[in-house]
């Protein structure tokens, strides 16, 4: 390879089976560009009679200059991936962050404690195998002219000296902050997509109060949709209620309402949901959404109810 003995590969590829014809097809673009990678199906018969996970957490720990996760929902359910990624960040803590160069794989996402949130990443759904091997030969290039050292997986585990600690929320969380928040972004999002109902026949109309949004769309002068998101209320003064078709007299039903919270896992605010109509989701359970993906549902859901409409 070149002029450290101890480093085999450039790049040491780690996936679940099941991505294993993109991960393939990356290998051999990376091969054609003069890059040495890792693969485990290469080492068949070397590694024939061997305890394989123990042989990979060698090359993982002190035989490649960089570590690549294709991760993906599937990845971190398995345990030979898992053991691999776990081996991985912790050679990453002594090196640096830019032994791993992950790249994602659908909607994942994957929790803080493993991969923190500033670490750069690539998306498979941006590139083409040949497109992420060229993308692969610029950040060997650099590490080659930075004299980026193999790793030593030995003296990483003797001098991290590093222990599982709880996961918390900070103590700077506030629920009624993320209320407004919540509140707030509502608004803003209910706003700009009321107004692009108007070129399909609907009107549509946004007014905020001071702890109430107040959403009515009309079709002929028929009101045909109403929704109202009221900070606090019957189940609290920390939760958001949502109420549809109090627009009728007598219609002041409570059909859904979320409390904000810190998800410790994830690692940031979350809302969780209870529904039980607003969504068309009773009796499912408690939803745990970001404010985007709670926005995202209550949307589609009026589309759903307008499309039956027009």
């Amino acid at each position: 390879m070149d002029d450290d003995p101890g480093t085999l590969y450039d790049l040491a590829f780690s996936f679940a089976g099941e991505h294993r014809d993109y991960v393939e097809q990356t290998k051999a673009e990376c091969e054609r560009l003069g890059l040495h990678v890792f693969y485990d199906r290469d080492k068949n018969n070397e590694w024939w009679g061997k305890n394989f996970i123990v042989e990979q957490r060698r090359v993982y720990g002190s035989q490649t200059r960089f570590f690549v996760p294709f991760i993906s929902t599937e990845y971190f359910a398995k345990p030979i991936p898992a053991d691999e990624f776990q081996s991985a960040m912790m050679t990453a803590v002594k090196q640096g962050d830019d032994y791993v160069l992950p790249v994602l794989i659908g909607e994942v996402q994957v929790p803080s404690e493993l991969l923190r949130p500033h670490i750069h990443y690539l998306r498979v759904e941006d590139y083409a195998p040949a497109e992420l091997a060229r993308e692969m030969q610029r950040r060997v290039g650099a590490g080659r002219i930075t004299g980026q050292p193999a790793r030593d997986i030995g003296e990483v585990v003797q001098e991290a000296g590093r222990v599982r600690l709880p996961k918390v929320a900070p103590t700077s969380f506030s629920k009624y902050r993320e209320l407004q928040v919540a509140f707030d972004y509502f608004v803003t999002q209910f706003e700009a997509a009321v107004g692009q109902l108007t070129e399909l026949g609907f009107v549509g109309t946004v007014e905020r109060l001071e702890r109430r949004l107040v959403i009515r769309i009309e079709r002929a002068g028929d009101t045909v949709y109403a929704l109202d998101i009221d900070k606090g209320g019957s189940f609290g003064d920390d939760k958001l209620e949502f109420g549809i078709g109090r627009h009728r007299l007598g219609g002041n039903g409570i059909n859904g309402y979320a409390r904000p919270f810190f998800d410790k896992d994830a690692g940031h605010p979350m809302l969780e949901m209870t529904d039980f109509s607003v969504l068309g989701s009773f009796g499912a359970g408690t939803q745990q959404l970001t404010k985007e993906e709670l926005f995202d549902k209550l949307w589609n859901r009026i589309v759903d109810q307008l499309e039956g409409r027009a």
